[in-house]
């Protein structure tokens, strides 16, 4: 028997991950799980529709180092087996992303890990 490994098409990849149904509240509380799961207790919310329109999720979270935020926005980072903090709503690695770019077409994460 032959192995074949196939590589994903990034590009085609992310733009079929945008179409998966996401409504912008249901987008906009994956990404505030997020933020809960990395012990935030304040999150403000900033938006602008007009001229430029964007969303800023701002939170006071433990953040992410650089290896973390590499994994965080790697898609399938995490796998559905494997052990995890009881407060992690997270499962398959694929909210954050999945999440923002359904309501757009570039991300930008900034992050500071607390110690």
């Amino acid at each position: 028997m032959n192995e074949v490994k196939l590589i994903p098409n990034a590009p085609i990849l992310i733009e079929s991950t945008r179409s998966i149904g996401y409504s912008f509240e249901t987008a906009l509380a994956d990404i505030i799980d997020n933020s809960l799961a990395k012990k935030a207790n304040k999150i403000d919310v900033y938006f602008n529709s007009i001229d430029s329109p964007f969303v800023m999720v701002i939170d006071n979270g433990v953040g992410m180092n650089l290896e973390e935020l590499t994994d965080a926005m790697r898609y399938g980072s995490k796998s559905s087996l494997e052990e995890r903090d009881r407060n992690d709503l997270g499962r398959f690695g694929l909210g954050l992303k999945t999440a923002s770019l359904s309501q757009c077409r570039k991300l930008t994460v900034f992050s500071k890990k607390i110690i």
